[in-house]
């Protein structure tokens, strides 16, 4: 009898730069999605951009850029949805298409220049009592609505959860520890998805029309939509900025979105528990849910750059120095980048799972989280932070 070959197996490090040179097709297309929307200026390449052709005409400009705040940002996401639909993800481009979520992430670690520490006390205190109470009141409506329907408790408690705190990602953490089925998964997600792409457009344009400051509109999106990536986006829609005069509502906007971050982890026990009450023992529901492992961690990175900013490390604030200002280049660089990863990511055909009493449940509870968002904001949110 013949004995079988050992096999052989790649060293840890050569499979490393097997996975990392996987992922530069699809990172190379997501960069020329975003070159496309942003334009080269600030790289030397004189392409200026559809967003420089759609603000050159003054019609186009009125309607696209003044009312719809159309921008690179956006025009990122919906070439990248074109591209998904419509040609599909090659195979070749799809590990780097699935690394947008880092280059998000990455984007936030440096979105730290912008902050002293003064500034994250005073606009991080506003945001822990708004962001506690949206999550408790929203939590709680969401599970009540969603068994008042006749869904069941572990479908219940992922839309709750996505609803809540961050959209998707919230949805990715609580599943496991709920023993939420992959079908449930996918309803919410797509649940969360349809609202936000909507909020892309109708929130921009509401905060035009009632007029709210690039302020008051950060913490309306950080608050009112639920996505993380959505705010990121809705944020730089409204109020683009400049790396000289940063996008203020960017600024206020992720002090909400990462407050709701620091948050999950304590949201996905909670539903853990809520949800083993119901089950018997033996059924061995996941509650033993770890909060250091789902603590978002990119957060403090987040706030390391925080720290350099306030204490001079990284060069005067104002006017910006040139470290601060290849910083504010490459974030932006990288949102442009990582959003046009997710617009691909965003199936027309997946968001049609979204029917039923899950899209009902996320519609009205995201209808109503916006409306009393945008109320608080209006009456109790100043103009300037």
């Amino acid at each position: 009898m013949l004995s079988r070959a050992p096999e052989i197996r790649e060293p840890e490090p050569i499979k490393n730069m097997v996975a990392i040179l996987k992922t530069l097709p699809g990172i190379l297309l997501m960069l020329f999605i975003a070159f496309l929307a942003r334009g080269g200026g600030d790289l030397g390449i004189p392409w200026p951009g559809l967003e420089s052709y759609l603000a050159a005409n003054p019609a186009t400009k009125k309607v696209f850029i003044e009312i719809l705040h159309v921008n690179h940002i956006l025009i990122s996401i919906l070439i990248g949805m074109l591209v998904g639909n419509i040609l599909g993800i090659p195979r070749w481009a799809k590990a780097g298409i699935r690394s947008s979520r880092l280059f998000i992430k990455v984007g936030v670690i440096l979105l730290g220049s912008l902050y002293s520490t003064a500034d994250l006390a005073k606009l991080g205190a506003t945001a822990v009592i708004i962001i506690l109470a949206f999550i408790v009141l929203t939590l709680l409506f969401s599970l009540w609505l969603a068994r008042k329907v006749g869904i069941d408790l572990p479908a219940a408690a992922t839309l709750a959860a996505g609803t809540a705190v961050c959209g998707v990602a919230a949805i990715l953490a609580t599943a496991p520890a709920v023993r939420a089925k992959s079908t449930e998964v996918l309803y919410s997600i797509a649940t969360i998805i349809c609202f936000g792409l909507v909020g892309l457009f109708v929130f921009p344009l509401v905060g035009t029309l009632v007029g709210l400051s690039p302020h008051q509109f950060g913490v309306w999106a950080g608050t009112g939509i639920m996505n993380s990536g959505q705010v990121l986006a809705l944020c730089l829609t409204f109020d683009p900025g400049t790396p000289f005069h940063p996008s203020l509502a960017l600024k206020t906007g992720e002090i909400y979105n990462l407050t709701r971050l620091i948050f999950l982890p304590f949201v996905v026990l909670f539903l853990a528990v809520y949800v083993s009450r119901y089950y018997l023992v033996e059924d061995d529901l996941n509650v033993n849910t770890s909060i250091w492992d789902r603590f978002p961690l990119f957060v403090l990175g987040f706030l390391v750059m925080v720290f350099l900013t306030s204490f001079g490390f990284l060069g005067p604030t104002s006017p910006p120095s040139r470290e601060l200002t290849i910083i504010r280049h490459l974030y932006s660089w990288l949102f442009a980048v990582g959003l046009a990863g997710q617009g691909m990511q965003i199936s027309l055909l997946d968001l049609r799972r979204a029917g039923g009493a899950p899209f009902l449940v996320g519609t009205v509870v995201g209808l109503l989280k916006a409306l009393v968002a945008l109320i608080v904001v209006i009456l109790f949110i100043p103009r300037q932070p």
